[in-house]
């Protein structure tokens, strides 16, 4: 399963694979629980918020559109989860984080504001720090969502150099995302700090 890419997956999980539907936990479940614990402030609300979505994922297998990106389908559903978790849980949040409520904002929030561009600001930082090689692994297998095998055919390099810059990497990028996840994340979902 790890050499197929997530069409494929897409594809099989429709069809009720299980083990399809665990590569795919594999694959994205890390950096949506960083995600999620960015705005949520809690490990538990945003192991709960991740587990919800990829149960909502299996119980709705069948209307899966295979064309497409499951990545994009996947965060655009962690992002209206943690909306509507801020938004019934507010009270708790911002008592977590110390931030007043009269200063939180009255305009609705936006994707971008919430997830992508400062999760992407994020991951490039941290690509940065990576050497050549190793980023263009990750960024194949992972933002482009390309399989192993893909990849060392695009790199004309052996699978297993291919699995070792994908482990090291994705080690790497868990850590920097552990580090730089802190009350920054909030903070720009209150709208108190602008970044962009």
């Amino acid at each position: 399963m790890h050499d197929l890419n997530d069409t494929e997956l897409a594809r099989k999980i429709r069809a009720g694979n299980e083990n399809a539907f665990r590569e795919m936990y594999d694959r994205y479940h890390v950096q949506m629980f960083y995600i999620a614990k960015k705005y949520v402030k809690s490990a538990d609300l945003s192991k709960d918020a991740v587990q919800d979505i990829f149960v909502k994922l299996w119980n709705k297998r069948d209307r899966i559109d295979e064309n497409r990106s499951m990545k994009g389908f996947l965060f655009t559903m962690l992002r209206n989860h943690l909306l509507n978790m801020i938004r019934d849980r507010k009270d708790e949040i911002v008592s977590m984080s110390g931030i007043e409520e009269k200063n939180l904002p009255r305009q609705n929030l936006t994707e971008d504001d919430l997830i992508y561009k400062e999760y992407h600001e994020i991951v490039k930082q941290g690509m940065k720090e990576l050497s050549d090689r190793k980023r263009e692994v990750f960024e194949l297998r992972t933002l482009q969502g390309h399989s192993n095998s893909e990849v060392a055919k695009l790199l004309n390099i052996n699978i297993r150099t291919v699995k070792t810059h994908f482990y090291n990497s994705s080690k790497f990028m868990r850590e920097y995302l552990k580090n730089h996840a802190g009350i920054l994340g909030l903070l720009i979902v209150f709208g108190l700090i602008v970044i962009f």
